[in-house]
């Protein structure tokens, strides 16, 4: 337990306020102080002047971030800290803080929140201790790695075997280890920096720094090693990206030390270690949290949070609107402190049931101070609740409108489509409108009259649903639901039916309002597109069948023919007759081609729900190579690739080996003479698709003259190249049954960008 715990807890022991006061006055190693809701210093003790250099008189009254560094005043960390504090009600950190005289200090902090004995936030106690010595014997140990570095490297032959067992520790540390001179040349590397960044001593010593950092972490880590030369007696931390040695980039943070002044290191040492997936995690966190905040605060209807004791720990903008409060400054506060003449109200006991049973809840209330009809979705979890609240003071004011003018509701009644019957809160007709009395008489064969009780119309086997909906819509309305009605000639007519709750100005109901929409036609559309789409996917498997049959059935008289031309070919005969039997040779070999590209395709159509899996592009990118590595080394050809963004794929993966091989195989194929083809793949994400790039320095495509036939089947437009004009119509193909699309941007002689588009789910 800490010392402001402990003097919390010390505090809540019913002393007297004068004993509390000396005891806090005597210590004078910690600071020891109470903030307002706000974070204004409310108390000052003689441990925080000795600790921070201000008097009582210029600290109370002031923000307690006036402590606060620069950079953590910017980042806005005091604000951070007692919100943390506020929803834990106790938060320890640690971190550096700015004396009177500018100096800084490390100090151990603990803010603790204060209520009330009715909930009301009073504010925070924060105790600060100075563990700057602390700092510095953590520094101190910093220092020793270092120089236990330093006698790995060292060439002091007496001490050879006695730094053995130190380079075994450092080689196989976690972190890794490099030794840069003075002008930053790598001399020495330990192992794990070859497995953190994947580059051999020798590979890396053939590369310059700027050749390893991410260009846009160029500035971070010039200015990382700027400090490291200005501050030697000081270690200096940086994160920044660099490139491993399979092209991608990693995020490292590394701890620099500048050793150049001990004559027994005389190195600049970097201990530096793998952070990518903490810096993603990180990334995915902010990101998350950045658009649940766009989300919350888009959105039309209000939104709020409340943690077990109904405090706000959320509230979004249009809450603020809807009852003309800064939002911000209802976090922390009970909602019934602010709203007293809530308690005991629909609302009140709608949330505290919701929090009972933990169970979704909803409900309609009105709010007099507010002259607010509000509608609340109320959706509990075990650290509070989650509420949505809509504005529906325009649709009450309305309802009630409506019923307060017979003259107004008669008008309506007769001049909409609707059939329309108002029933009183004791379930009987009040009014009806012409629609309603023909659809009685047709349906029920019932006269509709006034005074006659809502069962008189019901049948027998709606009866106690028609009675369920009398006793639900009080808490629940609308209900709305379809309902279907045969008619004479084996004629089914369609109805949406809505039943709403009709309240007066105290919300008390008064009464329910029946609708009957004709949905008949659009229920009638809907069964008839049904049939239809069933016939067309009936259609297009009869197609398929027949497609099948042709290209399947074809190949074995084919192969029987060219057997036989086969044959023939080897038997004496006349010129004329030989010519013949070669055309004949062709045409068959040709037509046995067409059968294989033909069932080809179809493989594609039957592999179409073929299983997704989780796909690496990198390691398909590397099969790839592998199996095109003849033609790759033939032609010079350089294959690039990064998949930082987006390095998997959930789809086929015969689909993209596919595509990707044959679009690599054309790059190379229509190369431009005398230039080496340079192939850059890459991913990218915007949120609901996955992006993929296809780069080349090839001949390019005149798309103004190929455009339209350029993905069509047996299509070629450069005849100095062999092939059939399969290639692309596959990948088109492939590409659109993964749900994708393919898009082209090219220039004759500036090269070839395909795009290929796929849904993330």
């Amino acid at each position: 337990m800490t010392l402001g715990s402990e003097l919390y807890n010390f505090s809540n022991n019913h002393l007297n306020e004068k004993i509390s006061q000396l005891i806090i006055n005597s210590i004078e190693d910690h600071a020891i102080f109470v903030l307002d809701p706000n974070g204004f210093i409310m108390t000052w003790n003689p441990g925080a002047e000795n600790i921070t250099g201000f008097t009582a008189g210029e600290a109370l009254g002031k923000h307690f971030s006036v402590f606060y560094t620069d950079e953590d005043k910017h980042h806005n960390v005091a604000n951070t800290d007692l919100t943390l504090a506020l929803r834990n009600n106790k938060y320890e950190t640690e971190g550096w803080r700015v004396k009177k005289d500018g100096t800084r200090f490390w100090a151990d902090n603990t803010i603790t929140t204060l209520y009330s004995e009715n909930g009301r936030l009073l504010g925070f106690t924060k105790v600060t201790c100075d563990a700057t010595y602390r700092k510095l014997s953590d520094d101190h140990k910093s220092r020793m790695s270092a120089e236990l570095e330093r006698r790995i490297v060292s060439k002091d032959k007496a001490a050879i075997s006695e730094q053995r067992r130190f380079r075994k520790l450092i080689e196989n540390s976690y972190d890794g280890i490099s030794l840069f001179d003075k002008d930053l040349q790598v001399f020495y590397r330990s192992r794990s920096a070859e497995r953190i960044v994947g580059w051999n001593n020798m590979e890396r010593t053939e590369r310059e720094i700027e050749d390893l950092i991410h260009p846009e972490d160029i500035d971070i880590v010039n200015q990382t090693f700027a400090d490291v030369f200005a501050h030697p007696d000081r270690p200096v931390i940086s994160q920044y990206r660099t490139k491993h040695k399979q092209g991608h980039y990693i995020w490292v943070e590394s701890l620099i030390s500048n050793k150049l002044q001990d004559a027994d290191i005389n190195a600049i040492v970097c201990n530096f270690r793998d952070v990518t997936e903490r810096v993603q995690a990180e990334a995915r966190i902010r990101e998350r949290n950045h658009r649940i905040d766009e989300i919350l605060e888009s959105m039309t209807d209000g939104f709020i949070s409340l943690d077990k004791d109904f405090r706000y720990t959320y509230v979004n903008r249009q809450i603020g609107e809807m009852i003309g409060y800064d939002q911000r400054t209802l976090i922390g506060k009970n909602i019934w402190n602010v709203f007293p003449e809530a308690v005991g109200s629909a609302t009140f006991d709608a949330f505290r049931q919701a929090m009972l049973t933990q169970r979704y809840t909803w409900n309609e209330d009105y709010y007099a101070p507010l002259q607010l009809w509000q509608e609340n979705h109320i959706y509990p979890s075990k650290h509070g609740l989650s509420i949505f609240i809509r504005d529906i003071t325009e649709r009450k004011l309305a309802e009630a409108s409506m019923l307060r003018s017979e003259s107004n509701l008669r008008s309506i009644f007769e001049n909409t489509d609707l059939a329309m019957i108002l029933f009183d809160a004791g379930a009987n007709v009040v009014s009806f409108n012409n629609n309603a009395a023909i659809l009685s008489e047709r349906h029920f064969h019932k006269t509709l009259k006034a005074g006659m009780p809502a069962m008189h119309y019901a049948s027998i086997t709606r009866r106690q649903s028609v009675e369920n909906i009398f006793d639900e819509i009080r808490t629940r309305s609308p209900i709305v639901y379809e309902v279907s009605y045969p008619l004479p000639d084996n004629v089914t007519a369609w109805f949406e039916v809505r039943w709403v709750n009709v309240t007066n100005e105290e919300n008390a109901s008064i009464g329910v309002l029946l609708s009957l929409k004709n949905i008949t036609d659009k229920k009638l559309a809907e069964l008839e597109r049904e049939r239809v789409t069933k016939d067309l996917i009936q259609r297009n498997k009869d197609l398929e069948q027949f497609t099948y049959i042709v290209s399947h059935n074809l190949r074995a008289p084919v192969a029987n023919i060219k057997g036989l031309t086969n044959l023939l070919d080897g038997l004496p005969c006349n010129e004329e007759t030989d010519e013949t039997l070669k055309l004949l040779s062709t045409s068959i070999t040709q037509l046995d081609t067409i059968i294989m590209d033909l069932n080809n395709i179809l493989q594609v159509s039957s592999e179409a729900n073929d299983t997704l899996e989780k796909v690496s592009l990198i390691s398909l990118v590397e099969k790839i190579e592998s199996a095109t590595s003849l033609l790759i080394k033939k032609n010079n050809a350089i294959i690039t690739y990064d998949f930082n963004e987006l390095p998997t794929l959930m789809s086929i993966k015969s689909y993209l080996y596919s595509i990707f091989q044959n679009l690599v195989v054309n790059s190379i194929k229509f190369r431009k003479a005398d230039v080496d083809p340079v192939i850059s793949i890459t991913s990218k994400t915007d949120g609901t698709k996955a992006i993929i790039f296809f780069e080349d320095n090839g001949k390019g495509i005149d798309l103004q003259k190929q455009q339209a036939h350029l993905f069509g089947l047996y299509k070629r437009f450069d005849m100095s190249v062999g092939g059939k004009g399969m290639g692309l119509f596959m990948v088109k193909m492939q590409t659109e049954r993964l749900g994708g699309k393919i898009h082209i941007e090219s220039e004759p002689d500036k090269g070839t960008t395909f795009k290929l588009e796929f849904p993330l789910k």
